[in-house]
């Protein structure tokens, strides 16, 4: 029984993944010179080192300037973050902060409160979000909003953890790659036109279609997931079709997390919404418990299977299988994304990823920890088909 499920679970694996590195040869190409409105929204809670840099690149953008507006809203923040973005807001007419605090008769929670008080103050016809901590170029705009050809409703875009040339630590380096990965296999299933996840770093859709799948209403319950589960909206109740925005005048970044008890805080954070995934997409959700079963089987399986077989034959045949499909994805998505100098870390990073997966996978299930200085323990209910 044991040889039998080691080798469908390796073979879903490495068909799924197969898949993505397939559709990383698919680049989108097709743009449109047209000029939207557009909003850019940021939540910002205790930023007060980070949105000042932020609304400095902002405000530089070639995009014109009475084509855009800037909303910060600021989330609840205690230190003078309020007074950095006072001082854009004094020099810029097109940049804004409102203000957000939990609102418990819309049961929205805190981030996606935060944006949808933006949301429905802004005038733009495209939303373009993403983070406080964030870095964006000053074609970010221009480059994102290009994508929106007639039947696309929204846009994935690109985001790095860490710059190119900058010193990191090796926790810093193996974020990267794990993140880069991420992103690659985000990108082959948008490029396949199956889109699986995105980031709120560097993402965009229409209003009209934010507001046909009723806004965040059927995802308040989920503490993070206004990306990924709006993506997901977006595919189930729309004809509208996603693409992924490919020019590096798109690509954003972002500081690595500095400790590895915030790191898989982070990642607890995002794994959260993947048993949510059942609800929105049945395919993704197979591919979530693929990956956490591929890397459980690796860890816990291995030793059964010698102990039983005596032998660790196909345990390493699977294990090959697994990191051959792996580096290929992570090969292919450093050069699109022109960061072949991760590949070093590939090795350290392979060995590595398989407990953090588990690990992450069930810590994220129970859906406990702390974002922003506040603690949370996730609802785990269903699904709202309703509005």
């Amino acid at each position: 029984m044991i040889d039998w499920l080691f080798s469908v679970v390796t073979a879903i694996y490495v068909l799924i993944l197969l898949s993505f590195l397939i559709g990383l040869f698919f680049r989108n190409k097709n743009q449109t010179a047209r000029q939207f409105h557009v909003s850019v929204i940021v939540a910002a809670r205790n930023e007060e080192h980070n949105i000042g840099n932020l609304l400095h690149e902002l405000v530089q953008q070639t995009y014109p300037a009475s084509l855009y507006e800037i909303i910060i809203v600021n989330d609840g923040s205690e230190d003078s973050t309020s007074e950095v973005i006072n001082n854009f807001v004094r020099k810029f007419d097109h940049v804004k902060q409102i203000f957000s605090q939990p609102d418990p008769v819309s049961g929205l929670s805190a981030k996606k409160n935060a944006l949808n008080h933006g949301i429905q103050q802004s005038r733009g016809e495209i939303i373009l979000t993403t983070d406080a901590d964030c870095h964006v170029k000053p074609t970010w705009i221009e480059t994102m909003i290009s994508y929106f050809t007639n039947e696309v409703g929204m846009v994935v875009g690109f985001s790095q953890l860490g710059k190119k040339g900058n010193q990191y630590t090796l926790l810093e380096q193996l974020q990267a790659i794990d993140f880069l990965t991420l992103m690659a296999a985000a990108q082959g299933s948008v490029n396949l036109n199956y889109p699986l996840a995105a980031s709120g770093q560097n993402f965009a859709y229409r209003k009209q279609a934010f507001e046909q799948v009723g806004g965040f209403e059927k995802i308040k319950n989920r503490v993070s997931g206004d990306d990924v589960l709006l993506l997901q909206l977006v595919k189930k109740l729309t004809s509208w079709k996603i693409r992924f925005a490919p020019s590096d005048k798109a690509f954003n970044w972002t500081q690595p997390e500095k400790t590895l008890k915030a790191f898989l805080n982070q990642r607890k954070r995002w794994a959260s919404n993947g048993s949510y995934q059942i609800y929105l997409n049945k395919g993704f959700f197979l591919f979530i418990l693929t990956t956490f079963l591929m890397n459980a089987f690796v860890f816990f399986g291995t030793p059964v299977y010698y102990l039983k077989f005596n032998s660790l034959q196909l345990p390493l045949i699977c294990f090959g299988a697994k990191i051959l499909i792996e580096f290929l994805v992570c090969l292919k998505g450093s050069q699109v994304y022109h960061r072949q100098d991760l590949l070093q870390y590939f090795p350290i990073w392979a060995m590595l990823q398989i407990p953090y997966v588990i690990f992450t996978g069930l810590m994220g299930s129970l859906g406990q920890f702390i974002w922003k200085d506040r603690k949370y323990s996730q609802d785990l209910t269903t699904f709202r088909t309703g509005s």
